[in-house]
């Protein structure tokens, strides 16, 4: 159907007429029917339509109230028709127009006070002196009365938004995620305050006599409060960009608001939802063989009003906890696991002495038996500064001489993407680069942390106290078992004993450990003593019953994922001085000695920093594989490839080996659309060239190479503080030069084609990937190309740069080329 003949809703113009003539017939036919009947049946008919509509709208249904109130409309009209019809000349059109008149008055006043019809606020004109601001300079201090007002929970929308708070009033009452912009009434009766919110501000309004808050979620004009006297509250909207002034009456909102009357909980009053959180008020754990029963009694402190946070106790409620009846003057956590021993004359669980500070969580663990009473247990070991840090969880098992409890080791990610300069701890699972799609774009997985079973003696024990520690199931859900055994001389690490059911491995080992997705494979880290660190990777082969080992010495920091048959870690390979700068080029400026020594150079120090670089490690048949940095691809690469990349000539006599690009946040998130910048190029044929974003592209002939520089915002060079740009470049690989243009080409190019005919690139609409743009396809003429601003490379020890590269050329020399000795063209060195 054609567009002119479509409204903006893209309805045709015969469903407008069909829609038309049906609002017609809904309006017209109730006036004929109720008109024809005699006036005490017409009123009879009002009278039951005005009991349906405040019915629904009563028990929560506006949409039928809604429409039965439109039936009362046309109701009461009919009812004016209907008496005109009844009474005689000269006083039937006075009775027909005061019936229809004052009816529709009274329908419309049903309707408001049903909260149907919304009272909008005014604007006026008139300056009152302005309120407290919205984004919490100030609060209300004291009430009406001269007594002080607590506020906690302080929060903001998005980073410098409004503020909003908690209330506590002097007499108990909390309100909660209310705008910082409050007043009371002149009388001191009503409680007045702007809910903000992202999408649509709403009001507050808490009647303190009755102790009833009405809520006006339809009621936005008001982000700041000027007012609140004379039945009437004013105030302003935008008060950034607008500051419209409104004002509305208070019988206006409270007719139309959603109101809820406050209850008592120990000093408070709160809002009824928080009886629904309390509901369990009494627990029970019964022992799986015996008599003995623990139970759990809700614990309310008395006063909630002087603590900092009246809120805590009762969002994370504790339990006293009673054993056949009689209190254990201990508290716990309504979700706390409680461990039973097999005979049922023992038991184990998380929690924490009545006299200590109230609201404390607390990781102890209290162990009950039939006999002896209630005894903490000893504090479970913690790991030295070379190990993974165990996260104790709750208790799952309880025998005689142990209790095993969850646990799982950190994430210990680097501080950038793939690299870094620190190992930040993470205790949550964690997306991570899973690898790349055909263009290079980063795919993103998830890290969940690793899970293990650690068994504490319940008695102290020599050393760490530790007695197991038993990894994530392998196959056949056996897990391996790590005991320890002593600490290094330096007390960074402990050595451990391994073993797999009936398996024991030969040697010492790290704690560092991991399970492969498969189950297959246990990955473990070699024990190291001072002076030398611990540098050798092994895969114990559960099927196999085989131990494999990596050739290279790497000096491990931390393990992070067995993903399909890859391990990917994070090793030390130098460190960087503290006002040195890092740069593709130069990551580090004091390479790590040999790993049999290095326990000095690891040790933290002032002045420098190590730097850590993620490796993958692949497990074959026979041998563990160190996989290289980069990665083959066989097309052009999009503006937010992540990663290192050889991309080879169409002629296989040249190769471009593009590193070191990262984005504009130089962070370790993915930050999958994201353009990146700043990476290095080599060529096989000796063309280096740096500040290059990753797409790239070979001519048909492999003479040439289309290069791009992204200059983002925050970029001084870009001259622009605005948009962002990509600026063109061409190397021509044979005559060692360097074209490149002042004109951005345009954003996110990403090269799809460059023979005689030119270069094809397709462009976006924005600066970072969108994934429903799919971009438009541009030719840039060959002899647009050679048309560039032309400047020669300087050759240096082999290679060719630009004059801005020479002062580098030491740091290009000492590069590790030789993966692109495959395509090295004929006659040229490498």
């Amino acid at each position: 159907m054609p567009a002119n003949n479509l409204d903006a809703d893209g309805r045709s113009l015969p469903r407008l007429l069909l829609e038309l003539l049906w609002q017609l017939a809904i309006l017209i036919v109730p006036i004929v029917v109720v008109a024809m009947l005699p006036p005490l049946l017409a009123l009879a008919v009002v009278i039951v339509l005005v009991a349906v509509t405040s019915a629904a709208a009563k028990l929560g249904y506006p949409g039928f109230a809604n429409g039965t109130s439109r039936l009362l409309t046309a109701a009461l009209i009919g009812l004016g028709f209907s008496l005109g019809r009844a009474l005689p000349e000269y006083w039937n059109l006075i009775a027909a127009l005061l019936t229809i008149v004052l009816g529709l008055a009274a329908a419309a006043t049903l309707e408001l006070r049903l909260g149907l019809v919304v009272a909008k606020p005014q604007t006026v004109d008139d300056e009152e002196p302005e309120g407290l601001s919205a984004w919490g300079n100030q609060v209300l201090a004291l009430t009406p009365e001269g007594e002080p007002i607590h506020t906690f929970n302080w929060g903001e929308i998005a980073m410098g938004g409004p503020a909003y708070c908690d209330y506590l009033l002097p007499d108990g009452v909390v309100l909660e995620g209310l705008g910082s912009s409050a007043r009371f009434s002149s009388d001191g009766r009503y409680f007045a305050a702007p809910v903000p919110s992202r999408q649509q501000w709403g009001l507050a309004i808490f009647d303190r006599q009755l102790r009833r808050l009405y809520r006006c979620p339809e009621c936005s004009e008001f982000w700041e409060l000027d007012a609140f006297g004379d039945g009437e509250i004013q105030g302003r909207n935008s008060p950034l960009v607008a500051n419209q002034r409104y004002r509305i009456k208070l019988e206006d909102l409270l007719c139309q608001a959603q109101s809820e009357d406050f209850i008592a909980i120990a000093d408070l009053w709160l809002a009824p939802a928080w009886a629904d959180r309390l509901n369990d008020s009494r627990l029970s754990f019964t022992a799986p063989t015996g008599e003995h029963v623990l139970s759990a009694e809700l614990n309310v402190p008395a006063n909630l009003r002087g603590l900092d946070n009246p809120l805590t106790p009762l969002s994370h409620p504790s339990y006293r906890l009673l054993l056949d009846g009689q209190p254990s003057g201990l508290l716990a956590h309504a979700d706390e696991a409680v461990v039973w021993r097999d005979d049922g004359q023992a038991l184990v669980c998380r929690a924490r002495a009545e006299d200590h500070l109230e609201n404390t969580w607390s990781n102890d663990c209290w162990l009950w038996q039939s006999g002896a009473g209630w005894r903490v247990l000893p504090q479970p070991w913690q790991a030295l500064h070379g190990e993974p840090t165990p996260n104790w969880g709750a208790p799952t098992r309880l025998d005689n001489l142990r209790v095993w409890r969850e646990a799982y080791f950190d994430y210990a990610a680097t501080d950038r993407l793939g690299y870094g300069y620190g190992l930040q701890s993470i205790h949550s699972d964690s997306e991570v680069l899973l690898g790349h799609d055909h263009l290079g774009r980063a795919v993103p997985g998830e890290h969940r942390l690793t899970t293990l079973q650690l068994a504490t003696a319940l008695e102290p024990i020599a050393g760490r106290g530790i007695s197991a520690v038993h990894s994530q199931p392998l196959q056949g859900q056996q897990a391996a078992c790590l005991h320890w055994l002593r600490d290094s001389s330096d007390g960074l690490r402990g050595a451990y004993a391994v073993r797999i059911g009936e398996w024991c491995l030969d040697g010492e080992w790290c704690l560092d450990h991991r399970v492969s997705d498969c189950g297959r494979y246990l990955v473990l880290i070699a024990f190291a003593e001072a002076p030398a660190v611990p540098h050798r990777l092994v895969v114990a082969d559960v099927q196999a019953r085989q131990l494999l080992a990596l050739e290279q010495p790497l000096q491990v920091a931390r393990l992070y994922d067995v993903r399909d048959g890859v391990i990917s870690l994070a090793h030390v390979q130098g460190r960087l001085g503290e006002g040195e700068t890092s740069t593709p080029l130069r990551r580090f400026s004091q390479p790590a000695p040999d790993a049999r020594s290095a326990a000095g150079f690891n040790k933290p120090r002032g002045g420098s920093r190590l730097y850590y670089q993620v490796a993958e490690v692949r497990i074959e048949a026979d041998r563990l594989r160190l996989l290289p940095s980069w990665r083959l691809v066989d097309r052009p690469q999009a503006g937010n490839a992540v990663g290192d990349f050889i991309l080879p000539a169409p002629s296989t006599q040249d190769a471009a080996w593009l590193f070191g690009s990262d984005s504009s946040y130089q962070d370790n998130y993915l930050r999958e659309g994201q353009p990146r910048q700043g990476a290095c190029l080599l060529t096989a044929s000796g063309c280096a060239v740096a500040d290059l974003g990753p797409s790239l592209i070979w001519s048909d002939d492999g003479r040439y190479l289309a290069l791009t520089r992204h200059l983002d915002r925050f970029d001084a060079r870009s001259g622009n503080d605005r948009n962002d740009s990509w600026l063109l470049l061409l190397l021509d690989v044979q005559k060692k030069t360097l074209r490149s243009d002042q004109v951005s080409i345009g954003l996110m190019p990403c090269f799809e084609g460059f023979d005689s005919d030119g270069l094809r690139v397709r462009l976006f609409a924005h600066d970072y990937q969108v994934e429903d743009d799919p971009g438009e396809l541009h030719t840039i003429a060959f002899e647009h190309l050679l048309a560039l601003s032309l400047e020669p490379l300087h050759a240096t020890g082999g290679l060719w740069m630009p004059g801005s590269e020479l002062p580098r050329a030491g740091q290009w020399q000492r590069l590790d080329r030789q993966q692109l000795s495959p395509w090295k063209p004929a006659g040229e060195p490498l």
